[in-house]
Protein backbone atom coordinates (compact mmCIF):
# COMPACT_ATOMS: atom_id res chain seq x y z
CA UNK A 1 0.00 0.00 0.00
CA UNK A 2 3.16 2.18 0.59
CA UNK A 3 4.50 1.81 -2.89
CA UNK A 4 0.92 2.95 -4.03
CA UNK A 5 1.21 5.55 -1.71
CA UNK A 6 4.49 6.67 -3.18
CA UNK A 7 3.48 6.32 -6.60
CA UNK A 8 0.36 8.33 -7.09
CA UNK A 9 2.48 11.39 -4.47
CA UNK A 10 5.28 11.35 -7.52
CA UNK A 11 2.57 11.67 -9.87
CA UNK A 12 0.80 14.52 -8.48
CA UNK A 13 4.62 15.87 -8.17
CA UNK A 14 5.73 15.16 -11.29
CA UNK A 15 2.61 16.51 -13.76
CA UNK A 16 1.58 19.59 -11.42
CA UNK A 17 3.76 22.81 -12.96
CA UNK A 18 6.69 23.73 -10.90
CA UNK A 19 5.90 27.12 -11.52
CA UNK A 20 3.29 29.37 -11.51
CA UNK A 21 1.38 29.98 -14.93
CA UNK A 22 -2.00 31.12 -15.96
CA UNK A 23 -3.53 29.42 -18.72
CA UNK A 24 -4.06 31.89 -21.61
CA UNK A 25 -6.30 30.26 -24.60
CA UNK A 26 -5.78 32.86 -26.64
CA UNK A 27 -2.22 32.37 -26.84
CA UNK A 28 -1.69 28.76 -25.85
CA UNK A 29 -2.89 25.33 -27.70
CA UNK A 30 -5.27 22.96 -26.31
CA UNK A 31 -6.53 19.77 -28.39
CA UNK A 32 -7.76 16.26 -28.41
CA UNK A 33 -6.78 14.07 -30.28
CA UNK A 34 -7.83 10.19 -31.35
CA UNK A 35 -5.42 7.44 -32.81
CA UNK A 36 -5.71 4.16 -34.29
CA UNK A 37 -3.14 1.96 -35.38
CA UNK A 38 -2.37 -1.94 -35.69
CA UNK A 39 0.98 -3.57 -35.65
CA UNK A 40 2.79 -7.04 -35.25
CA UNK A 41 4.13 -8.18 -32.21
CA UNK A 42 5.55 -11.15 -30.78
CA UNK A 43 3.34 -13.00 -34.03
CA UNK A 44 0.63 -11.70 -33.10
CA UNK A 45 -1.61 -8.68 -34.77
CA UNK A 46 -2.41 -6.05 -32.57
CA UNK A 47 -4.74 -2.93 -32.60
CA UNK A 48 -4.02 -0.05 -30.25
CA UNK A 49 -6.63 2.91 -29.91
CA UNK A 50 -5.82 6.31 -28.41
CA UNK A 51 -6.87 9.37 -26.88
CA UNK A 52 -5.41 12.44 -25.67
CA UNK A 53 -5.46 15.70 -23.97
CA UNK A 54 -2.53 18.55 -25.07
CA UNK A 55 -1.97 21.51 -23.61
CA UNK A 56 1.25 23.27 -25.37
CA UNK A 57 2.24 26.15 -23.39
CA UNK A 58 4.96 28.04 -24.81
CA UNK A 59 7.08 25.29 -26.01
CA UNK A 60 5.99 22.62 -23.19
CA UNK A 61 3.25 19.97 -23.84
CA UNK A 62 1.16 18.38 -21.42
CA UNK A 63 -0.51 15.68 -22.15
CA UNK A 64 -2.79 13.09 -20.26
CA UNK A 65 -2.80 10.31 -22.78
CA UNK A 66 -4.76 6.75 -22.67
CA UNK A 67 -3.74 3.75 -24.48
CA UNK A 68 -5.49 0.44 -25.30
CA UNK A 69 -3.78 -2.50 -27.17
CA UNK A 70 -6.35 -5.24 -28.11
CA UNK A 71 -4.96 -8.17 -29.88
CA UNK A 72 -7.02 -9.25 -33.13
CA UNK A 73 -6.99 -13.11 -33.64
CA UNK A 74 -10.67 -13.92 -33.87
CA UNK A 75 -9.61 -17.77 -33.84
CA UNK A 76 -6.66 -17.89 -31.61
CA UNK A 77 -5.86 -19.47 -28.01
CA UNK A 78 -7.70 -18.05 -24.77
CA UNK A 79 -7.66 -15.84 -22.80
CA UNK A 80 -6.92 -12.97 -25.73
CA UNK A 81 -4.05 -10.59 -24.48
CA UNK A 82 -5.71 -6.92 -23.57
CA UNK A 83 -3.64 -3.69 -21.94
CA UNK A 84 -4.16 -0.51 -21.31
CA UNK A 85 -2.13 2.20 -19.92
CA UNK A 86 -2.96 5.59 -18.56
CA UNK A 87 -0.57 8.00 -18.53
CA UNK A 88 0.43 12.11 -17.34
CA UNK A 89 3.43 13.08 -19.53
CA UNK A 90 5.37 16.34 -20.30
CA UNK A 91 7.59 17.46 -23.68
CA UNK A 92 9.47 19.72 -25.87
CA UNK A 93 9.23 20.04 -29.37
CA UNK A 94 9.56 22.25 -32.42
CA UNK A 95 5.79 23.58 -33.97
CA UNK A 96 5.32 26.31 -36.76
CA UNK A 97 1.93 26.97 -38.14
CA UNK A 98 1.50 23.84 -40.04
CA UNK A 99 3.44 21.01 -38.70
CA UNK A 100 4.51 20.09 -34.78
CA UNK A 101 7.13 17.31 -33.41
CA UNK A 102 6.73 16.70 -29.69
CA UNK A 103 8.91 14.12 -27.69
CA UNK A 104 7.42 13.54 -24.34
CA UNK A 105 7.34 11.30 -21.43
CA UNK A 106 6.07 10.71 -17.66
CA UNK A 107 4.73 8.70 -15.67
CA UNK A 108 1.68 6.18 -15.92
CA UNK A 109 -0.25 2.87 -14.86
CA UNK A 110 -0.41 -0.05 -16.88
CA UNK A 111 -2.40 -3.11 -16.39
CA UNK A 112 -4.25 -5.81 -18.48
CA UNK A 113 -4.75 -9.41 -19.55
CA UNK A 114 -1.97 -11.37 -20.73
CA UNK A 115 -1.56 -15.23 -21.38
CA UNK A 116 -0.23 -17.48 -18.46
CA UNK A 117 0.72 -20.85 -18.10
CA UNK A 118 -0.71 -23.47 -20.80
CA UNK A 119 -3.88 -25.13 -19.38
CA UNK A 120 -4.72 -28.10 -22.01
CA UNK A 121 -6.41 -28.29 -25.53
CA UNK A 122 -10.38 -29.01 -26.20
CA UNK A 123 -10.79 -31.51 -28.37
CA UNK A 124 -12.14 -31.20 -31.88
CA UNK A 125 -15.67 -30.45 -32.56
CA UNK A 126 -15.77 -32.62 -36.00
CA UNK A 127 -16.20 -29.98 -39.33
CA UNK A 128 -17.30 -26.78 -37.82
CA UNK A 129 -13.87 -26.72 -35.94
CA UNK A 130 -13.81 -22.60 -34.75
CA UNK A 131 -10.05 -21.70 -32.98
CA UNK A 132 -7.32 -23.77 -31.91
CA UNK A 133 -8.84 -25.02 -28.59
CA UNK A 134 -5.86 -24.15 -26.76
CA UNK A 135 -6.59 -22.70 -23.18
CA UNK A 136 -4.21 -20.53 -20.68
CA UNK A 137 -4.88 -19.01 -17.47
CA UNK A 138 -5.36 -15.36 -17.26
CA UNK A 139 -3.04 -13.72 -15.66
CA UNK A 140 -3.96 -10.39 -15.05
CA UNK A 141 -1.38 -7.45 -13.67
CA UNK A 142 -1.37 -3.44 -12.74
CA UNK A 143 2.21 -2.28 -12.83
CA UNK A 144 3.45 1.45 -12.98
CA UNK A 145 4.77 2.59 -16.28
CA UNK A 146 6.99 5.16 -18.33
CA UNK A 147 5.25 6.32 -21.13
CA UNK A 148 7.38 7.67 -24.33
CA UNK A 149 5.87 9.27 -27.49
CA UNK A 150 7.26 11.23 -30.65
CA UNK A 151 4.19 13.22 -32.17
CA UNK A 152 4.43 14.26 -35.82
CA UNK A 153 0.97 16.33 -36.69
CA UNK A 154 0.31 18.28 -39.90
CA UNK A 155 -2.04 21.30 -39.21
CA UNK A 156 -3.94 22.21 -42.35
CA UNK A 157 -6.51 24.45 -40.05
CA UNK A 158 -6.62 26.08 -37.23
CA UNK A 159 -8.82 23.37 -35.65
CA UNK A 160 -8.07 20.08 -37.44
CA UNK A 161 -4.69 17.97 -37.99
CA UNK A 162 -3.80 14.76 -39.27
CA UNK A 163 -0.77 12.87 -37.88
CA UNK A 164 1.47 10.03 -36.73
CA UNK A 165 2.70 8.63 -33.24
CA UNK A 166 5.50 6.67 -32.08
CA UNK A 167 5.28 5.00 -28.73
CA UNK A 168 6.64 3.34 -25.89
CA UNK A 169 5.18 1.81 -22.30
CA UNK A 170 7.70 0.84 -20.71
CA UNK A 171 6.85 -1.28 -17.36
CA UNK A 172 7.51 -4.54 -15.29
CA UNK A 173 5.00 -6.72 -16.95
CA UNK A 174 4.23 -6.29 -20.64
CA UNK A 175 6.23 -3.56 -22.23
CA UNK A 176 4.63 -1.75 -24.98
CA UNK A 177 5.31 -0.08 -28.07
CA UNK A 178 4.22 0.96 -31.28
CA UNK A 179 2.37 3.58 -33.90
CA UNK A 180 -0.68 5.16 -34.57
CA UNK A 181 -2.40 7.31 -37.14
CA UNK A 182 -3.60 10.15 -35.29
CA UNK A 183 -7.08 12.77 -35.70
CA UNK A 184 -6.45 15.99 -33.76
CA UNK A 185 -9.46 18.20 -32.94
CA UNK A 186 -9.18 21.79 -31.19
CA UNK A 187 -7.09 24.98 -31.07
CA UNK A 188 -3.89 23.53 -33.06
CA UNK A 189 -2.16 27.27 -33.88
Amino acid sequence: MKRYLVFLALCFFLTAPTHSQIIDLEKDQLWVDIGFGVLETYGVTEINFNLGLNLVSGSILYKIRTLINTEFDLFGPTPSEEFYSLGALIGKGFSTDYIHIYFSGGIGITGGVKRGEYLYTEPSSGWLDIGDGRNYERDVFVTPSIPLEVDLLLKPTKFLGAGISVFVDLNLKRPLYGFSVKLGLGKLR
